[in-house]
């Protein structure tokens, strides 16, 4: 790959930014028609900022070179940006000085040993060779490969993972059945995603191994719509390696590109979101839920149903259902990562369109972090989100972001309007809501929420509003004031794990794996986690493992749960504070700081509150407590 002197590499920056191509991603291309260009037109990403258009575009065109006139795709763009320009204007002479440095620079510098990162899921065929096989062909080809061949799992361990994503020119993603549900996969993809939107690399190349089903969201969300190619087999692997070498020398082979087909959607929806085909019972159980299944089962004449199949009705289901249908609720629904609130809030919303109800479901760790910079920029956009979901007029939001009131009050303006003129219930439903406690603007945006339920009892278009509030932490750490606290309004539900009843259910909906004795011994280690209970009897049936291995290794960072758990010392291993919190809950079962109880609260790892509180299963106790002595 090519590096240049921090000195030039500054000048593009500055000169590019002022290019008025810069504005936007469409802006950008537009220029990309010009035939010196058009060849890059389709590798073009999206940006949400300026800076981060420039960086991305210089480090994309830097390793692209002509295939004819074998010179440096981002030359070129100088070039055609400075024709653009009146020749007596000073950015077309830099930018036309800009180009012959950069031509005298390539020249010098030459090439540096491609840096490449193989992300992919350990001990599975045909993941595991595969990796090891482009790991040696690429290390004789004179590039730096990164891949964890033996490195002990552990701080350190982490550490150089996070250090060679965020030096690699190239992060090539083996995506396969077995690795698109590997939660620590789907953490390098989105540290992948997120060093390359802030300095412009690595380049993210999904290889699609023997695999063409649907990918989830969490993958799907951070490669969009990029290019991947496929591997079906052993007879594959020169040409991916071919490919994988072209595109490191600047050429673009002709890939496939990868996106949500809709169209391709066919069977019936699991109990944690994933995509059944016809012929599947069950699949393999996803870490997180998939939203994008709301978006489906909305579909006038739809084919997908929700299948209860592996689905564990509680009590809290009929509950929901009650809320949902109601006038003017307000709900809070609390519960762990992975207890599945999700798959309850989407049954309940799909039964509330049972009735007649139209709602609003927005799952929120997918907005995008630049709407959550301000309460101004999220309040729009969840204005245009509403608009959009209940397919009302767009141009009805400009129209109320006009004038000088301030956000609040023109989104309530606009939610106004929108209540008047649909004459059925709506229900505004927020994923993972105690996110927002990362945002400047948290207490005002529950503040609103308030407002808007109290309207309800003078003002008859809010009596149509419903509200579901979905948090994973004690409702009083998200706001303070409490007369404008929505969370002590309404009702409060807790969803809690499974009790040794709804696991013993599960596993006879599993065909039986597990003796009751031996369902006892697995509630005590898991305490009725409901995704880990699902994966270990997918994997007693599937024969990935049997009762004796899991039991043996439960804890080992390479048993049948070692994924997981790396993945949650993942989210620990590099903040100090939260590795205390969870040493104090191991030595005193209590937590002093408050805001470090919230965060592994959200984190899934513990339970109770704050002056009494335990590890969330046995498992991670044990696990714990090897890494924190």
């Amino acid at each position: 790959m090519i590096d240049l002197s921090s000195n030039l590499y500054q000048r593009l920056q500055n000169a590019l930014s002022q290019c008025k191509q810069f504005e936007s991603n469409y802006a950008l291309r537009v220029v990309f028609v010009d035939k010196r260009i058009s060849a890059w037109h389709h590798e073009l990403e999206e940006y949400t900022d300026r800076i981060g258009r420039v960086r991305g575009t210089i480090y994309q065109l830097l390793q692209r070179q002509s295939a004819s006139t074998k010179e440096n795709a981002l030359v070129l763009l100088l070039r055609v940006l400075s024709d653009s320009l009146d020749p007596e204007d000073a950015l077309h002479v830099e930018l036309m000085v800009l180009a012959d440095d950069l031509v005298q620079e390539l020249i010098k510098v030459g090439r540096q040993p491609a840096r490449v990162f193989i992300c992919y899921r350990r001990y599975t065929e045909p993941d595991q060779p595969l990796a090891y096989n482009l790991y040696e062909q690429l290390e004789t080809k004179g590039c730096e490969v990164f891949l964890d061949l033996t490195m002990r799992v552990g701080e350190e361990w982490l550490e150089s993972i996070d250090r060679h994503i965020k030096e690699s020119d190239l992060f090539i993603l083996l995506l396969s059945e077995h690795s698109i549900n590997s939660e620590m996969v789907r953490a390098e993809v989105q540290r992948a995603y997120e060093h390359r939107k802030s300095k412009g690399i690595p380049s993210i190349l999904p290889i699609r191994i023997q695999y063409e089903g649907i990918l989830p969201y969490a993958i799907q969300a951070f490669i969009g719509s990029l290019q991947y190619i496929t591997w079906n087999g052993t007879l594959d692997t020169n040409r991916v390696l071919s490919q994988i070498l072209a595109i490191l020398e600047g050429y673009s082979p002709v890939q496939q590109t990868e996106n949500f087909r809709r169209s391709a959607v066919r069977g019936n929806i699991s109990e944690n979101g994933s995509f059944l085909l016809k012929s599947q019972k069950f699949s393999a159980p996803s870490p997180e839920f998939d939203p994008r299944i709301l978006e489906v089962l909305e579909e006038p004449g739809g084919t997908m149903h929700l299948s209860d199949t592996l689905y564990i009705r509680r009590p809290i289901d009929a509950q929901m259902e009650k809320q949902v249908v109601g006038r003017r609720t307000m709900t809070t629904l609390r519960a762990p990562r992975q207890a599945g609130k999700s798959s309850l809030l989407i049954r309940a919303l799909q039964y509330a369109k049972n009735q007649g109800i139209m709602s609003v479901y927005m799952d929120l760790p997918a907005v995008d972090i630049s709407y959550l910079q301000s309460l101004d920029m999220f309040l729009k956009y969840l204005g245009e989100f509403i608009a959009q979901r209940l397919s009302y007029d767009s141009n009805v939001v400009e129209k109320h972001w006009q004038g000088m009131l301030g956000a609040q009050d023109k989104l309530s303006s606009l939610l106004h309007e929108i209540l008047s003129n649909i004459n059925v219930p709506i229900v505004l439903a927020i994923d993972e809501a105690d996110k927002l406690i990362e945002t400047p603007f948290y207490n005002s945006f529950f503040g609103l929420l308030r407002s808007w339920h109290n309207r309800g009892a003078y003002d008859a278009p809010w009596e149509k509003l419903n509200m579901v509030l979905v948090i994973s932490t004690s409702s009083y750490l998200l706001i303070r004031d409490l007369k404008q606290s929505p969370f002590n309004i309404g009702r409060n539900l807790y969803l809690s794990d499974f009790d040794e009843k709804q696991v013993s259910d599960l596993n006879i909906r599993h065909g039986s794996p597990l003796s009751d004795s031996k369902i006892s011994r697995l509630c005590s280690l898991l305490g009725g986690h409901p995704y880990l209970t699902r994966k270990t009897l997918y994997m007693l049936v599937t024969e990935e493992c049997t009762w004796a291995t899991l039991e043996k290794e439960a804890e080992s960072d390479h048993g049948p749960f070692g994924d997981h758990l790396r993945y949650c010392y993942d989210l620990v291993y590099d903040k100090s504070e939260l590795k205390e919190g969870l040493f104090q809950i191991l030595t005193q079962q209590s937590c002093t700081d408050e805001f470090v109880f919230h965060r592994l609260l959200r984190a899934g790892l513990v339970k109770g509150e704050h002056n009494e509180c335990t590890y969330r299963c046995d498992l991670y106790r044990r696990y714990f407590e090897g890494k924190l002595k």
